[in-house]
């Protein structure tokens, strides 16, 4: 008799506990009338939805017919009141959850991308202005008052850029003359690189490279206490010469065109000078001894440039 007691006991504190049990420690649960109440410690309790409501800061209840749905903290549904919800709020609940997913990430994207530039302190330490020489950018000795605005690289008509772009050309802004025969640009807190500074002050391996828009600059993404890195468009001018004359045309144009390369750019401080990844190889040279695992295994002849950004990350 005494252990038929003591079962029942025991059964009646299990479901007591199950009952009580608690759902999602933060969430946000929708009336029927589509009001939004934050809570945290939701727990079912004799049939009820019992929580901390933290806008009044007090504990509430409410009968499961008030309720639409619930979502925990990380927008997933834990439980939906069929009964109350309709297709409409549930075509608007997945928008609403999609469109919260895409903040948070947009979210976390901007935090990484402050974290880039609070890492890249010397860059953001660097003044707005004009750097003539090289003298001149290593000193951080602003060469020209001359304000300067950017515009794009293409078309005949080259409207003021209303946005931070990665290539660009700059005009002195009271003449609107092409800037040239610089070395950098500081603008608007970003710095550019002239690409015919990146060619005159490459390493001596790097000869071969080319660009058909001298004048133009290119944005630096990534910098720290060793390396400021970028991208250029950049061709082999032999390869390239001998599309054009060697297959001639159309075709040889084409073929020309194609081997411009998005090429990765670092400006060594150390060495004062830059250092153009021509393909794959020259970027594993360049890497092995200071990074060995950013070593990549050249299954093309242009080395993959997502990794190369990651592992200048490392280094930089």
């Amino acid at each position: 008799m005494n252990y038929k007691i003591f079962f029942i006991i025991i059964l009646l504190n299990s479901v007591i506990c199950l009952s009580q049990n608690e759902l999602a420690k933060k969430g946000t649960i929708t009336l029927a009338d589509n009001q939004k109440i934050v809570f945290n410690n939701l727990r079912l309790i004799n049939g009820k939805f019992t929580f901390n409501d933290v806008a009044s800061g007090t504990e509430k209840e409410l009968a499961i017919k008030e309720i639409k749905y619930v979502e925990d903290d990380k927008l997933s549904r834990i439980f939906t009141n069929k009964s109350v919800e309709t297709a409409d709020d549930v075509k608007k609940a997945n928008e609403d959850r999609q469109h919260a997913v895409e903040e948070k990430e947009k979210k976390e994207m901007n935090e990484k991308l402050r974290i880039m530039r609070e890492e890249a302190g010397s860059l953001k330490l660097r003044r707005n202005g004009i750097y003539i020489t090289k003298d001149d950018f290593i000193k951080e000795r602003i060469s020209s008052p001359d304000e300067v605005v950017a515009k794009g690289m293409y078309g005949f008509e080259k409207p003021v850029l209303s946005k931070i772009e990665d290539n660009c050309f700059f005009y002195y802004k009271a003449t609107d003359e092409k800037v040239k025969n610089v070395f950098a640009i500081c603008y608007k807190g970003h710095l550019y690189f002239q690409i015919s500074a990146i060619l005159e002050n490459r390493n001596k391996t790097d000869r071969a490279q080319t660009n058909d828009f001298p004048n133009s600059f290119t944005r630096v993404v990534s910098g720290g206490k060793n390396y400021y890195y970028l991208e250029a468009s950049l061709v082999n001018q032999w390869a390239q010469g001998f599309a054009y004359g060697g297959v001639g045309g159309a075709t040889g144009g084409a073929v020309a065109n194609s081997m411009v390369n998005g090429k990765g750019v670092v400006w060594d401080i150390k060495n004062q000078e830059f250092n153009i990844f021509k393909n794959c190889d020259d970027y594993n040279e360049f890497i092995k001894d200071k990074y060995p695992e950013g070593v990549q295994t050249c299954e093309r002849q242009q080395a993959d440039i997502l990794k190369i950004r990651e592992t200048i990350e490392k280094i930089k």
